[in-house]
């Protein structure tokens, strides 16, 4: 089980264990986004420095409407506990966000009331 919390501004967080190409550990906060249906967001920088390995190309339709070609990577993360493969989208933004398709096999519980959430 993963525990969080929900910040001050309203936004589920997570600690998430990114593993880079030399098999080193790093833990990073990351948002729960239930609106981005990709397994992972990370930031460019951050995945460069991780070594993950360029696959290719997606597109994707942001809340906007606006659509964007990203990169892609494909890296290892600890994911409760156990050593999983993931596509992550290359992002400029600061933060690193979970979607659902990391989230789809796991219940997600956020109490908004208590800033509590887990993931089982």
């Amino acid at each position: 089980m993963l525990r969080g919390r929900v910040d001050s501004r309203g936004e589920p967080i997570v600690r998430i264990s990114l593993i880079s190409s030399k098999n080193r550990s790093e833990s990073h906060p990351a948002v729960i986004d239930t609106g981005f249906n990709g397994t992972l967001s990370v930031p460019e920088f951050l995945i460069q420095r991780l070594g993950w390995h360029w696959i290719g190309y997606e597109s994707y339709e942001l809340a906007t409407g606006d659509v964007v070609r990203e990169k892609v990577f494909m890296g290892q993360i600890l994911w409760i506990r156990k050593m999983q493969e993931v596509a992550a989208v290359a992002s400029h933004a600061a933060d690193i966000l979970i979607g659902t398709r990391l989230l789809n096999k796991n219940r997600l519980i956020v109490d908004f009331r208590k800033n509590q959430l887990f993931i089982s």
